[in-house]
């Protein structure tokens, strides 16, 4: 039988607390973007909602150089982990983010919008 080990359910928590915070902004940005039924709504700008993913970045950065000072290697690996999920997280979000923004924009010209980055004029 395997003892646990001391950590272990720390890195497990802190774990699934990240990653419920970048999911959380991730949906907040979505729901942001895509419910909203007016045909003039652009949406926000995802750069905001990235930042706030880096934020989570930079707390599993801490975590783990803190967990490797004090050798606690599950700790420093899980932050590790989480830090490469956040980094991709973040690339995926600004990737869909641009080209939704750029996307509505087009579509809010269409249906009428008097904005200063709308090039058609009706």
């Amino acid at each position: 039988m395997t003892e646990r080990t001391p950590g272990g359910c720390a890195a497990a928590a802190l774990a699934t607390a990240e990653l419920a915070a970048l999911a959380v902004i991730f949906l907040s940005w979505w729901g942001d973007t895509y419910f909203n039924w007016d045909p003039q709504h652009v949406g926000p700008r995802v750069g905001p909602y990235v930042q706030k993913m880096g934020g989570v970045a930079a707390l599993a950065v801490v975590a783990a150089l803190a967990a490797a000072v004090r050798r606690t290697w599950r700790m420093a690996w899980t932050q590790a982990l989480i830090v490469a999920l956040a980094l991709g997280a973040m690339a995926g979000t600004h990737a869909l983010g641009t080209s939704a923004h750029s996307k509505q924009q087009r579509q809010a010209c269409n249906a009428g919008l008097a904005a200063s980055y709308c090039t058609n004029a009706r």
